[in-house]
């Protein structure tokens, strides 16, 4: 009983797993589609940047996945019927990628691109940080808890290029309080 009950976990993680290989595939892409929509070359390179890594979490995760099952993701298919699954992934992205394509990319709709790579990067903290917290595995606690720090540090980029990109002065005075306070 111990081994099916171990395995059930392992499966749950395994799907887990795939769900975030899939979300990190998907914020690439969703990332490296805004920053050639933005006119903005802060903009740009921010997202850019950040699309960089979702390359390298997604290279993470698909280690750990191997480490777990012994197989390489792409010869395992997806199981919709198990906690973490696909259907999951739909509902983190749903809307997403549909607001960021009706962007024509001026200074405003690279704000709006802000705020929706803001939610999905909360969105993915919320997903990371539920497996981190509801696992035993010691492997899978570390690299999905080292996944929610990232994914708030994006969160904590957009922000300030957004503050920077909508009001210059705002960011500075939050930057530069020292001026201010000294």
């Amino acid at each position: 009983m111990g081994n099916e009950n171990l395995r059930f976990i392992n499966d749950d993680l395994a799907n887990a797993a795939k769900t975030a290989i899939s979300m990190e595939e998907e914020g690439y892409s969703i990332y490296m589609k805004a920053a050639e929509k933005a006119r903005n070359p802060l903009g740009a390179s921010t997202l850019r940047a950040i699309a960089a890594k979702e390359l390298l979490h997604k290279k993470a995760i698909e280690d750990f996945y191997l480490g777990l099952t012994g197989t390489h993701i792409s010869r395992v298919p997806l199981n919709e019927d198990r906690l973490w699954s696909a259907g999951l992934k739909s509902e983190i992205l749903s809307g997403i990628k549909g607001s960021l394509d009706k962007l024509s990319g001026g200074d405003e709709d690279l704000i709006k691109a802000y705020d929706i790579s803001m939610e999905m990067e909360r969105k993915g903290y919320d997903f990371y940080a539920s497996i981190a917290a509801g696992t035993a595995n010691e492997d899978a606690k570390k690299l999905f808890s080292f996944l929610a720090k990232e994914e708030n540090i994006h969160f904590e980029i957009l922000q300030d290029t957004q503050l920077y990109l909508s009001n210059p002065s705002e960011w500075f005075h939050k930057e530069e309080k020292w001026l201010v306070e000294g």
